[in-house]
């Protein structure tokens, strides 16, 4: 994720962490509810566990935490008893956390924690900060799960359902079994990482009866439910069979997950899968994706109907064109529809039965119903990706008006700030000044909400060059200066702040600037013209001369007072005319361009990637 290799967007943004924030208030808010169910009921004076599973950057977790606490006043639940804990099995990610700027506040409130936790093996979770234990009947309030691209990489089982009727009513089932090999011949170190792109996978399919599952922890007969629905749905010669994939290792880590709060649980989860057993028909080899590492669909239907044979339920969005599948799942810890093996003959669990029994459940949560609804169906994570990437790649020109609904749409999401910088600083001076006090007001969110991650997106500079643009100099320099701090020091960073000195009027600290550019990039031309410009200047006032030196030609284009234009007039007359108009209903005229400023706002350079080669000038 740090170099893009996997990649995360989609699950590491501002809107999602949002998103799973309302979900989990809903639930919260049916928790504190005496009416609810006993199985999903909170105890307000113990801890509320948020288990972050595969946590990877942390950036969810960051958005999601923060979504939360931003949201104290309406919980429901004292906050200072929610502890969110970031789980990943890699100690590089352990420490990675540890050592974040973006986090630290967090930890050391005690509201954020972190283990190593392998979700197939491990039975217990000891969490690093306040060194407490959780494992098998130790947490009193139910376990809250979230879990974004994990359950695609862990274990799964490949089933596929053959058409022609058995004597009990259902298909031939039959479990695949995967030889993995490579397209070369010889491959001299097999633990090499690129072997991932050459795989060569064979399967073979072998009949096996519904009772496939032995030495589950008790799950055997969810197991075998599940199995023998699948038999009889897709056991129609006229149907074409069904291949399945059942996400066992998910299965395995929900139900140790489950066992510190007695099988009790929410589950948030967001993945590439399918919710509908009609996308299983057919009898297809699964398909593989490579991506830095390997991963398969995930069979949300197949948790959900673990979940209701648990006598839990699920809540699903049932949009099937989604890069981005987002299920809810909840336990209530009651067991007792759990069957013996071989006793679900009456059929009463086959067809719309477990839907059915799912939807009646999901009916006593109304508030953790709604919130999905809202917060997934109606306009979810998924929308949000494709809305902006849509926006990004469809639109050569959008209007910043649109702009600026997606960044709020978005809360202010740092990556989507960045996507669309260039156009927010090529229409800003065209636009009214109520739309560019729109964008004023909203900016410092943009950095609220940044999480360092990638180096080569350098936030706080984009910031700088929008304030810059728009002659705020004093709050340009202070996100330069952020970017110095954060992402390092730069010669072109430099070079801006001197112009924002000199603009401000202090061309003794612009010319300080100037040289540590020159001190970074001795060959850098902006920075010397502007070096000698203002030396010139110095000199001329120290002579008692007066007047500005000619501006430099490599630099941007200055007034005949040596100031930075901006593109945008500051008559007074012309702002009380666009703000009368604005006032009337009509659309408010754009300000008139001062006759030497150029087209664009002169936000300074931009400087490349850390390590880049570039050529200068």
């Amino acid at each position: 994720w740090s170099q893009g290799i996997v990649p995360h967007f989609i699950t590491c943004n501002a809107f999602i962490g949002a998103a799973y924030a309302k979900v989990l208030a809903g639930f919260i808010r049916d928790g504190m509810n005496p009416k609810s169910p006993e199985g999903v009921h909170l105890d307000p004076t113990e801890p509320l566990y948020i288990i972050e599973l595969g946590t990877g950057s942390g950036k969810f977790s960051f958005y999601m935490l923060k979504a939360l606490i931003e949201m104290k006043d309406t919980l429901d639940f004292p906050i200072d008893k929610l502890v969110y804990v970031m789980t990943d099995f890699t100690e590089s990610n352990f420490n990675f956390w540890k050592d974040h700027p973006q986090l630290a506040p967090y930890f050391k409130s005690g509201q954020l924690d972190s283990a190593i936790f392998d979700a197939v093996n491990d039975e217990s979770i000891t969490l690093s900060n306040s060194g407490v234990v959780l494992g098998p009947g130790t947490v009193k309030n139910p376990i809250c799960v979230v879990a974004n691209y994990l359950f695609d990489t862990l274990c799964h089982d490949i089933f596929q359902v053959s058409p022609g009727l058995t004597p009990d009513g259902g298909g031939l089932l039959k479990e695949g079994l995967i030889s993995v090999g490579s397209k070369r011949s010889d491959e001299p170190d097999p633990l090499e990482p690129e072997i991932i792109k050459r795989f060569d996978n064979h399967f073979r399919y072998d009949d096996i009866s519904a009772d496939y599952y032995k030495n589950e922890g008790g799950d055997e007969p969810h197991l075998e439910r599940i199995l023998k629905w699948y038999e009889q749905y897709f056991g129609s010669s006229s149907g074409g069979g069904g291949s399945i994939l059942l996400p066992i290792g998910a299965i395995r880590a929900i139900r140790r997950l489950g066992a510190f709060t007695n099988g009790r649980a929410v589950v948030i989860s967001g993945d590439k899968g399918n919710n509908n057993p009609e996308q299983f028909r057919g009898l297809l080899d699964p398909h593989i994706a490579v991506h830095g590492s390997f991963s398969v669909m995930v069979n949300y239907h197949a948790i959900g109907s673990y979940f209701t044979s648990r006598g839990g339920f699920a809540l699903h969005n049932p949009q099937e064109e989604a890069s981005l599948k987002v299920s809810t799942f909840v336990l209530t810890g009651d067991d007792t529809p759990c069957p013996t093996p071989g006793l679900d003959e009456d059929g009463s669990w086959l067809g719309d039965a477990i839907s059915d029994r799912s939807d009646a459940r999901a009916s006593t949560c109304p508030h953790l119903c709604q919130a999905f609804s809202t917060s997934v169906d109606q306009f979810g994570p998924n929308d949000f990706f494709v809305l902006q990437k849509s926006l990004k790649e469809d639109s050569p020109a959008p209007p910043l008006k649109a702009v600026m609904a997606l960044l709020k749409l978005g809360d202010w999401d740092p990556d989507v700030f960045y996507k669309f910088r260039d156009v927010i600083l090529n229409q800003v001076p065209t636009c009214g000044h109520k739309l560019r006090n729109d964008l004023c007001r909203g900016i410092p969110r943009v950095w609220a909400n940044y999480y360092m991650l990638d180096k080569d997106k350098d936030v706080a500079f984009e910031i700088g060059r929008f304030y810059y643009g728009i002659r705020e100099y004093a709050n340009a320099l202070e996100y330069y200066t952020l970017s110095s701090d954060t992402i390092g020091q730069h010669h072109v960073t430099f070079h801006n702040m001197g112009l924002c000195y000199y603009s401000m009027g202090f061309p003794d600290r612009s010319l300080e600037f100037f040289a540590k550019s020159l001190e970074m990039n001795s060959d850098y031309e902006k920075a010397k013209s502007w070096k000698d410009k203002v030396a010139v200047e110095l000199k001329n006032k120290e002579a008692g001369k007066g007047g500005p030196a000619p501006p430099p030609a490599s630099g941007p284009p200055t007034s005949s007072t040596g100031q930075i234009t901006s593109g945008y007039s500051d008559s007074s007359e012309e702002e009380e005319e666009e703000e009368a108009a604005g006032a009337a209903g009509s659309v408010a005229p754009a300000p008139t361009p001062v006759a030497s400023a150029p087209a664009a706002i002169p936000a300074g350079d931009v400087p490349p990637p850390p390590g880049a080669a570039t050529t200068e000038g």
